[in-house]
């Protein structure tokens, strides 16, 4: 009995370290596999390379863009340590944008802390991320220009986004009112003749789009009051059935 226990004994321990030694060659194995992954203990030079440059906004790729670009690159290789960030982006740096980041490299050189991350982009977009949102206004805006399809359809929407883009943009009021004109209704610039031969046209563009308003309100009545109502109610009104507190805002809109 008791050679038969040592016996069992035996082979079970010899199963053991087999199924351990098994083991310990499959964790060697993954672990070579882990280094040639991006993220793992060698991170390839040439991985980094792919990322894109960022010189300014004015050149091929805005801020966001490269932002975007470089948060997939740190997903896709597992870097997630805020200096290691900072580290990778400033080699994709180029002149202007690595001459505003100068104080980041000097931290570097000088085996200094670097900070986190979100500051990083953040100084980034203090720089340039109001010139991507700019330049994104403008381009919207000359569409505008010359959208007369919009103003003429739906003047109330045109007026929207042109009052949003345009307190985007440094354009004068000469331009802003220029160009309005170009693309206005003909029945709003009949409107506003008066305004002109009297010299009492408005000098800023954000008067000059009150008073379009204004003028369009006046002539079209019945959208407005959808505006203002809803279509739902408005039906009932044309069926006869005014509020008498509608009425009132009517004749505000009437003589605005």
């Amino acid at each position: 009995m008791l050679n038969e226990a040592i016996n069992y004994y035996n082979s079970t321990l010899a199963t053991v370290y087999n199924r351990i030694a098994t083991l310990e060659a499959e964790v060697t194995c993954l672990q070579k596999e882990l280094t040639r992954l991006p993220g793992g203990n060698v991170v390839s030079k040439a991985k980094v390379l792919e990322l894109p440059i960022f010189a300014s906004s004015e050149n091929k790729m805005h801020l966001h863009d490269w932002l975007s670009q470089i948060a997939l690159y740190y997903l896709a290789s597992s870097i997630i340590m805020g200096n290691q960030k900072i580290v990778c982006a400033l080699t994709r740096l180029h002149v202007p944008a690595s001459t505003y980041m100068k104080s980041y490299y000097d931290k570097v050189q000088a085996g200094q802390g670097v900070g986190s991350w979100g500051n990083f982009s953040q100084e980034l977009k203090n720089i340039y991320g109001q010139r991507d949102n700019k330049e994104g206004a403008k381009k919207e805006l000359m569409v505008l220009w010359v959208n007369k399809y919009l103003a003429k359809k739906n003047f109330v929407k045109y007026t929207e986004q042109y009052r949003t883009l345009a307190r985007i943009v440094n354009y004068s009021n000469e331009v802003h009112i220029d160009k309005m004109k170009e693309v206005i209704p003909n029945e709003l610039q009949n409107a506003l003749v008066i305004y002109e031969i009297t010299n009492q046209s408005p000098k800023t563009w954000d008067d000059y789009l009150k008073l379009l308003m204004q003028v369009y309100k006046a002539l079209h009545l019945d959208k407005t009051q959808d505006i203002i109502f809803g279509p739902e109610e408005n039906r009932e009104k044309s069926r006869g059935k005014k509020d008498p507190d509608a009425m009132e805002i009517d004749e505000r809109v009437r003589v605005r």
